[in-house]
């Protein structure tokens, strides 16, 4: 009898961040949890690479010119004037194409969804830097930190039954009650903790000590924050939040201790204390400066 396994991890967006970020969601996720892998995006990038190869599911649809034509055709509420209401903090941006995966999701594959005990919702350009924490019944385990005034949307686990409910947010943002819960200071993050609120799922997160941080490629294109520190040591692999990449080495340190990061990421460890003195020094600038 065939037993599918526990786990499903959906990458979302486009496939960014090359093989060295993608080997690290093999060793640290995929390959510890014995979890399936899909992949949703669309038919403009280049699929000859090893995520293709080792994906069950590959949710491929055709590219939009403008993603806001998916709203236009599949939803005809107040979602323009929500997107409006951020066009400064990349929630229009941004926010409005990584929705659009969520609701294709939702509407195309919610059973590959419920056959799972626990499905990792994520992007294709975290960089993992320790072994992922295992599912909690119940409970939606989103890492610490890089929360801009909500809570952090670029990764989380849950049971497989709230599926309907967290990938929901299309919904949310469509609807004219939304527009009066909008903070002055209206971006992804602050939707996705609006859109939690909502659907009850607030007291369900938990939130877990950061163990991966974005990651993008040289030259690489993004819809909203452009990277500016490079990764010593990882060829063209550039760092796009240093803060969420020095939280991800201080835990790892403070779980492991330094001999094991030493010994098993020893270029992630020199970046982390290179970073680290780069911060120290603009602060010391900026104070005598």
């Amino acid at each position: 009898m065939f037993l599918l396994k526990d786990y499903l991890v959906i990458l979302a967006g486009s496939p960014r961040g090359g093989e060295t970020t993608w080997s690290s969601l093999y060793k640290y996720v995929t390959d510890y949890l014995d979890a399936d892998l899909a992949i949703c995006c669309s038919d403009k990038w280049n699929q000859n690479i090893s995520l293709f190869e080792k994906a069950k599911y590959k949710w491929i649809f055709p590219e939009f010119q403008d993603y806001f034509q998916y709203y236009e055709k599949n939803y005809n509420g107040t979602w323009k004037e929500y997107f409006d209401t951020g066009i400064e903090t990349g929630l229009y941006t941004s926010g409005s194409v990584h929705f659009v995966f969520k609701d294709i999701i939702l509407k195309n594959y919610l059973k590959i969804l419920k056959s799972y005990k626990f499905i990792i919702y994520t992007r294709f350009d975290q960089k993992h830097t320790d072994f992922h924490p295992k599912g909690l019944e119940s409970k939606i385990l989103i890492p610490t930190g890089e929360d801009y005034f909500g809570v952090c949307d670029r990764h989380a686990m849950f049971p497989s039954s709230l599926s309907e409910n967290f990938l929901n947010i299309c919904n949310y943002i469509n609807l004219k009650e939304s527009l009066k819960q909008v903070e002055k200071f209206n971006n992804c993050e602050t939707t996705f903790k609006q859109h939690l609120i909502k659907e009850k799922l607030i007291s369900r997160v938990v939130r877990y000590d950061r163990s991966q941080f974005t990651t993008s490629l040289k030259g690489e294109h993004t819809n909203w924050r452009v990277a500016k520190y490079k990764l010593y040591f990882f060829n063209k692999l550039m760092i796009k939040y240093p803060d969420e990449f020095i939280n991800s080495i201080s835990n790892l340190i403070k779980v492991k201790g330094i001999l094991y990061v030493l010994t098993n990421e020893s270029r992630l460890l020199v970046n982390y204390y290179y970073l680290g003195l780069r911060k120290k020094l603009g602060k010391l600038k900026k104070n005598f400066g």
